[in-house]
């Protein structure tokens, strides 16, 4: 989690700035139709927005479709009636996103009202499921995803990681090296990380190693308008009366900051210790 100053969010996994009214569902319909937070009744207020509010969570309630047969939220749905609201919303100045982060031990799923006249464009919702990209990495447990604005280069454990890395680049990766004139910066990156990331006896993916190359070559992404970050994941998969393992999950993410002002990696390996499982 972040140093940013807002109101917590997904199990404590996430924050959100001042400036950005959330409603989390977390109860159902129920909760959704009878209560409304505090700090976004006032910002609907506010802004003279209360009616809208009122007419989308109508909608949501009464479309059967948003619940799935165990009760759990559908995101297409969902979001598709959001979709319905958004212009009433911008019309009052405010932007409203429904957003999901999936951990091991399941999915946070909240809505976000942006003060348009507060944050401008300055802030734009990484969790939000009308932005993502279709980048996936698959756990055991969970699929993380990725939002537009942010390219993924996983580095798998296995086989012939390191020969994979320099040797095929992913889609989204190029796409964004392209636009921002990075290709070259981004082969010297891959080459330092596939011959110096790795531990001397193993020679697999070192940690530690991966963080001081990520940081060494910061400064001429940053330049280009591109945060990277190395990240990380590990999951305890049991054996039942035979004990278990764990898996590890390695990847390095590109920023655009002009899509992705705000983005903060959810598994940043310069917060979170390769010592305990992260969810």
């Amino acid at each position: 989690m972040t140093d940013v100053e807002g109101t917590v969010v997904a199990k404590g996994r996430h924050v959100v700035p001042e400036g950005v009214a959330v409603e989390e569902l977390d109860g159902g319909k129920k909760k959704l139709s009878e209560q409304c937070p505090p700090e976004l009744k006032k910002l609907l207020d506010l802004k003279g927005a209360m009616d809208t509010y009122d007419a989308m969570v109508k909608a949501v309630v009464e479309e059967s479709g948003t619940r799935g047969l165990f009760g759990k939220w559908k995101d297409k749905e969902f979001d598709s009636i959001v979709d319905i609201f958004r212009d009433d919303f911008a019309d009052k100045g405010i932007r409203v996103a429904l957003c999901k982060r999936k951990s091991t031990d399941g999915s946070s799923r909240w809505l976000e009202f942006i003060d348009v006249d507060m944050l401008g464009n300055t802030y734009v919702p990484q969790y939000d499921v009308h932005n993502f990209s279709g980048q996936v990495i698959k756990t055991v447990y969970t699929t993380l995803e990725f939002p537009n604005g942010v390219a993924v280069e996983e580095l798998k454990q296995w086989g012939k990681a390191r020969n994979r890395l320099k040797e095929k680049i992913p889609i989204y990766v190029e796409k964004m090296m392209q636009k921002k004139d990075l290709m070259q910066e981004y082969q010297a990156l891959v080459e330092h990380s596939a011959e110096a990331g790795v531990g001397s006896k193993t020679k697999n993916w070192n940690i530690d190693k991966l963080k001081e190359i990520v940081t060494a070559h910061t400064a001429i992404f940053e330049k280009k308008g591109v945060s990277i970050f190395v990240s990380h994941k590990q999951e305890y998969v049991s054996h039942g009366q035979y004990g278990g393992h764990t898996e590890f999950y390695r990847w390095i993410e590109f920023v655009d900051r002009e899509e992705q002002p705000n983005y903060h990696p959810q598994r940043d390996a310069e917060s979170k210790s390769e010592k305990c499982v992260i969810s």
